[in-house]
């Protein structure tokens, strides 16, 4: 993959703050289901979850779980690595989740590594150092709140890094996703590097985990979007490195969508990746009108974009207003024309030292390219 201007720094970043997976003398572990405060038991028990391994389940000593390599999804060949549902109003204990490794591969797109349902604990729930390599969403975050990401290394995902709906307060640092999922269609979000949808108070970096002068995110979704925001507010993206080589690096979409500074950062979608599948030269990502550095669509509004670096994307704009209207097809190269169109962003987005190739912005033209 080619990369982006800023990505020079991203090898710094990556040596200093990259996530580490579980050691080699982990101990073993079946999938981890938990609903009630009862689950949370130490090795050996015969009950309950039978995998803490410190803490007592207040908020100064949570609960520890891990280090575990998880050896096989919750189904057997699908589900979950780790499941925390509190659905049920079952878990009142804090507790932490670190230093995971997802042994297996080959499961369905939609199945997490680890996911949270309803765990609105008041103290901060952490999740640090995780690994998964061709195994489906990574983390997924259901009517969550308060949690924080650290150290997150997932590698040739079939399904999106961090997925988040209906979440509240989420921070994300020193992480690195890598997608490889082909063929999902766009509405899915199967193959993003962060989705959020209906989601406020979100810190994409922009957390004193980060390094203060390097990319601490890495999204380099090959097939998807880097980051995709719908009916999101009030997040900060700062210091990440988003590549989608066939779609785009950041999409805002929604009225509901605003609050949202995307700074310090850097999008590529420099393209193409094409297979060959039944004798036709065939593209990875979706088949979409989302394609560029950086849209704005669907009346997403009050955004501010700064000090970015949006490098020539293959299709698109570097920043654009609602969809393209057409599908650059990088393997034929033409345009096809693509139906229904986005609808323009909205009111009071503000681009302030931010360097790009092309836009369909009047009042950004001309274009301020990227030495």
């Amino acid at each position: 993959m080619r990369r982006l201007l800023i990505l020079t720094v991203v090898a710094m970043a990556v040596a200093a703050g990259a996530p580490v997976a579980a050691s080699a003398d982990t101990g073993q572990h079946g999938a981890i289901t938990i609903t009630s405060d009862s689950d949370f038991t130490a090795p050996g028990s015969a009950n309950g979850c039978a995998c803490v391994t410190a803490g007592n389940g207040t908020p100064a000593s949570p609960y520890v779980i891990g280090p575990w390599a998880i050896s096989a999804p919750s189904g057997g060949s699908s589900g979950w690595g780790i499941k925390v549902d509190n659905s049920g109003s079952g878990v009142t204990s804090s507790f932490t989740i670190t230093g995971i490794s997802a042994n297996y591969s080959g499961v369905p797109p939609t199945d997490p590594v680890i996911v949270l349902v309803d765990v609105k604990n008041p103290a901060w729930t952490t999740i640090s150092n995780v690994s998964a390599n061709e195994a489906g969403r990574g983390v997924e975050l259901d009517g969550s709140s308060y949690i924080n990401l650290d150290q997150l290394s997932f590698n040739k995902m079939a399904g999106t890094g961090l997925y988040i709906d209906g979440s509240w307060h989420v921070r994300l640092s020193n992480s690195k996703f890598k997608s490889t999922a082909d063929g999902e269609l766009e509405q899915t979000h199967n193959a993003d590097g962060v989705y959020a949808l209906n989601s406020a108070y979100l810190s994409i970096g922009g957390v004193p985990a980060c390094p203060s002068d390097q990319i601490c995110n890495s999204l380099d979704y090959d097939s998807g979007f880097g980051v995709y925001l719908q009916m999101t507010h009030d997040v900060t993206i700062d210091h990440a490195s988003a590549n989608a080589d066939d779609t785009a690096g950041y999409v805002l979409d929604g009225s509901g969508t605003y609050n949202v500074t995307l700074e310090n950062s850097g999008a590529g979608s420099d393209g193409p990746i094409c297979f060959t599948l039944n004798g036709v030269r065939t593209h990875t990502g979706y088949r979409s009108d989302l394609q560029g550095n950086l849209l704005l669509i669907n009346q997403a509004h009050d955004n501010a974009i700064l000090n970015d670096q949006l490098a020539a994307p293959t299709g698109g704009y570097s920043i654009g207003s609602g969809g393209n209207g057409f599908f650059k097809n990088p393997c034929t190269k033409s345009n096809e024309p693509f139906t229904p169109v986005e609808d323009p962003m909205g009111s009071n987005n503000t681009f302030t030292g931010t360097c790009y190739s092309s836009t369909d912005i009047p009042s950004l033209e001309p274009a301020q390219p990227c030495k």
